[in-house]
């Protein structure tokens, strides 16, 4: 059986990455700029197409997305992301936080 496609998004502190590529600024999603999130929605309309041919409509089914992001981003920015997923088509979001390494306080 063919391996599940997972599409993996990333959400740094400054950007928004979908498979390594840069496709939003999250200042730009904070300030709320019009279409800031055309890039993200686009790429992965391209991505479900590359993933769904006519020998693979099973993986349209369980279409997945993770998304990693930095535990200082706003979660608003988060939601953002989810439902530009969801909109897509992309069924099964699944959320990871990513802590950052502790600093340990030296006396």
């Amino acid at each position: 059986s063919k391996p599940r496609e997972t599409v993996v998004i990333s959400v740094s502190p400054e950007d928004v990455i979908v498979q390594g590529r840069v496709v939003a600024k999250v200042t730009d999603i904070l300030e709320g700029k019009e279409a800031s999130l055309d890039p993200l929605a686009f790429r992965l309309a391209e991505l479900k197409e590359n993933i769904v041919g006519p020998a693979t409509m099973s993986v349209a089914d369980s279409q997945e997305v993770t998304i990693l992001a930095d535990k200082s981003v706003p979660f608003i920015v988060v939601r953002m992301v989810m439902s530009a997923c969801t909109e897509e088509g992309y069924e099964n979001v699944s959320l990871a936080v990513i802590q950052k390494a502790t600093q340990v306080a030296t006396n």
